[in-house]
């Protein structure tokens, strides 16, 4: 997990850094923290899990900023650290995560690291089945999208396919998420990994593109909406 700071106050990335690291050690196994306070290039903000991220920064406009790191990785979690509170409604353009205000920064911080912590139980999450005989694990932000045909499922995931003999119906409730959603009679697909959604067919964020089943649709949407707004 790569954590980033992007503020160019130097005493208060000192500040959020010891936060994150108190805050986050309950929360993850593994993580590292990055401090970017100066030379906002696109290149830096190519990789990262998680970006603290000011709004009113000296050399360039935070907004902007973060409608760059969505465009590399829409699933990224952005938190908004900034004193201008009336910015609050500009930043929803970009689905932050949270608005942290530096004026309420010791309370909004735990409330940030509590939403954090409960978001990771819920999408990442280890499940663990059956494969070539011997038990797997994989986190459920790593499954893209399921795929059955006859009595078999592929799992679909960020590093590896696996083969797994079951039927949709007990996959999905082994997994007992309402991010996995069946699009098709063939697909169930996780959220998480959605890019943009027509009325007949579903674009992943690699490019994958499924057909929606007609029965479905409806469905499909209502969730889809569900899951943007938590």
């Amino acid at each position: 997990m790569l954590i980033k700071i992007v503020d160019d106050d130097q005493v208060f990335v000192k500040k959020i850094e010891s936060m994150v690291y108190d805050g986050f050690k309950d929360i993850f196994l593994d993580y590292s923290i990055d401090c970017i306070t100066s030379h906002f290039e696109d290149r830096y903000f190519e990789k990262g899990d998680i970006f603290f991220l000011d709004i009113d920064l000296k050399e360039k406009n935070g907004i902007k900023i973060a409608e760059k790191i969505r465009e590399n990785n829409s699933n990224a979690i952005i938190i908004f650290v900034s004193a201008m509170n009336d910015m609050i409604f500009d930043s929803l353009i970009v689905q932050p995560f949270y608005f942290i205000r530096k004026d309420n920064f010791d309370r909004d911080m735990k409330i940030t690291c509590s939403l954090i912590q409960n978001y990771i139980n819920k999408n990442h999450r280890i499940i663990t089945f059956d494969f070539n005989d011997r038990k797997t694990s994989i986190k459920l932000s790593d499954i893209i999208y399921l795929e059955s045909f006859l009595h078999e499922i592929t799992i679909h995931t960020s590093f590896d396919d696996y083969k797994y003999s079951s039927s949709f119906n007990k996959m999905m409730l082994l997994i007992n998420s309402t991010n996995i959603v069946r699009i098709h009679k063939s697909y169930v697909v996780n959220l998480f990994w959605v890019k943009e959604i027509y009325k007949e067919e579903m674009i992943l964020n690699n490019g994958i593109t499924l057909k929606i089943g007609k029965k479905y649709r409806q469905d499909v949407l209502k969730k889809y909406k569900e899951y943007l707004l938590k």
